[in-house]
């Protein structure tokens, strides 16, 4: 009995080790704050769209997300896939801005305007680091 107890307890704490290693991916994108850059996961098995702000920026940006693939050709991150995104890239950033991370799923829909109908957009805020290191 005392080593059926052992062994469960063992399982228990490997089982726990694995949560802290190789946590669950329970949102569809997940973003990774980097010195020069963010980095943006796709966690499911859908092509997603996706547009980065400098939250200030969009007061003077009439924005709407594309709605037909060939149109967000540049802005896409396959399935399981990364995408790199420096800050030097995203307008108006500056060290320590916020950044609004946008995105969104086309699905093929029939009666859509462009054939494609869109789930979302999502957004995430993000802080950029106060101490960026842009062009590394």
């Amino acid at each position: 009995m005392k080593k059926l107890a052992t062994y469960f307890v063992i399982l228990i704490l490997l089982g726990i080790i694995i949560l802290i290693v190789f946590p669950p991916l329970d949102q569809p994108i997940a973003i990774d704050v980097r010195p020069s850059k963010l980095v943006l996961f796709n966690n499911t098995i859908d092509t997603l769209q996706y547009a980065v702000f400098e939250r200030n920026a969009l007061r003077s940006i009439d924005w709407e997300p594309c709605d037909h693939p060939r149109l967000c050709s540049d802005s896409r991150i396959r399935p399981g896939l990364m995408r790199e995104i420096p800050y030097e890239l995203i307008h108006r950033w500056h060290p320590g801005a916020e950044v609004i991370v946008y995105w969104w799923l086309l699905e093929p829909d029939t009666t859509a305007q462009n054939g494609y109908r869109l789930d979302g957009p999502y957004e995430v805020t993000v802080a950029t680091p106060r101490k960026a290191l842009p062009g590394t």
